[in-house]
């Protein structure tokens, strides 16, 4: 019969990559560990709807996704330079007798904020709502553009 060898033994001499590999490996564990016992996995995420924003030369365009959200459900306010789109899904009523199997849906309420740029025009903010998209439309202020800071040579005596 052979001789055993404890791991990273060679012949009564540590292996020198044995001690920082086993580490390496211990400390990737950890992270597994400790990434998945984050609350993040075990309790609902709110419910947040994804955005779109975009500048087509004369206006930004701001989409949201919010798909079984009913338009009365749907505000949006501005307040600043910040606007809110705030809403709520609100959970269907169950039946008598009917048992949930699988409950993957978020409900609950939700606000979402955007700082709009400096020559958006607040006054003329429009909003459509079709098929759980949110399209909210931000004109811009006409000819207000960037100014551009020159710069001096810096000038030594």
């Amino acid at each position: 019969m052979g001789k055993l060898e404890r791991y990273g033994d060679r012949g009564g001499f540590p292996d020198p990559f044995a001690y920082p590999l086993a580490q390496i490996h211990s400390e990737i564990n950890r992270a597994f560990e400790r990434f998945f016992e984050n609350p993040a996995w075990t309790h609902p995420m709110a419910m947040m709807p994804a955005i779109n924003m975009k500048d087509d030369g004369n206006q930004y365009q701001i989409e949201a996704e919010m798909p079984g959200i009913e338009e009365k459900d749907v505000e949006i306010e501005v307040h600043g330079r910040q606007l809110t789109i705030k809403g709520e899904r609100t959970q269907e009523e169950r039946k008598q007798g009917e048992r949930m199997y699988i409950s993957e849906r978020r409900y609950g309420s939700f606000h979402r904020t955007v700082t709009l740029p400096e020559d958006a025009n607040l006054d003329h903010i429009t909003a459509d709502y079709e098929n759980g998209v949110l399209l909210i439309t931000v004109p811009k202020v006409p000819g207000k553009e960037p100014r551009k800071i020159r710069i001096n040579r810096n000038r030594r005596s």
